[in-house]
């Protein structure tokens, strides 16, 4: 029987947030959570607002930073044991996928969907191109990235059910994908809301008490 599941990047495989790693080493952070808290902004117009702040650093800088922050623990055993198990697993994120696809690459991730920051040489230019989704299938989520979009696009792309898909997120902004999947898991949840989005919640930090629920089928 086909599977799949989707995760989420930050906070939830990577313990730390990209964005976060690559705006302390340059003073961002303030302006960052600045556009996060803004009220006014649609969620996908934040995404456009924070790759602007970025513009002018250069690809190693993007690199160094997802280096700095540490994969969840036991990450890397709970993937391949996932995948021994003939799963098909992947990454549907709204970060950045020239940082996300070396977590992918690490994991021997299967899929990818993430945001593309446009370069000029080797220099962020501050725009950002979003694969969006939620347009298509009438999700409000209106994120740059809609997870219930990307999780439905790949488990038909490899020929998975929906019901035998899962969805791992820690924050409001995986609850579309969460609620849609078969299985959805709230990883170390920041917020109530994600929490509140499924019975399965996993307040421990370690990526393979997901991976159990999973092979138990104890997740919903």
């Amino acid at each position: 029987m086909a599977q799949l599941a989707a995760f989420d990047m930050d906070g939830t495989l990577l313990d730390g947030r990209l964005v976060f790693a690559l705006a302390e080493r340059f003073g961002l952070d303030g302006k960052v959570r600045s556009v996060q808290a803004d009220s006014k902004l649609v969620n996908y117009e934040k995404t456009i607002a924070i790759a602007a702040l970025f513009a002018g650093l250069t690809r190693q800088d993007l690199l160094a930073a997802i280096e700095s922050v540490p994969l969840a623990a036991n990450c890397e055993r709970a993937i391949s044991l996932l995948k021994e198990q003939g799963w098909k697993v992947g990454i549907i994120t709204d970060s950045y996928a020239t940082a996300a696809s070396v977590v992918a690459e690490r994991l021997r991730m299967d899929f990818l969907a993430a945001n593309e920051l446009e370069f000029k040489g080797d220099k962020i230019t501050g725009t950002v191109h979003m694969p969006l989704g939620w347009q298509e299938i009438g999700c409000t989520c209106k994120l740059s990235v809609c997870k219930r979009f990307h999780l439905e696009k790949y488990a038909t792309k490899f020929g998975v059910p929906l019901e035998n898909t899962a969805a791992i997120g820690d924050t409001r902004a995986d609850i579309c994908m969460v609620r849609r999947a078969g299985a959805g898991i709230a990883f170390m949840p920041k917020d109530d809301d994600i929490a509140s989005a499924t019975k399965s919640v996993v307040r421990k930090p370690d990526m393979m008490q997901v991976a159990q629920l999973l092979l138990l089928g104890a997740a919903h």
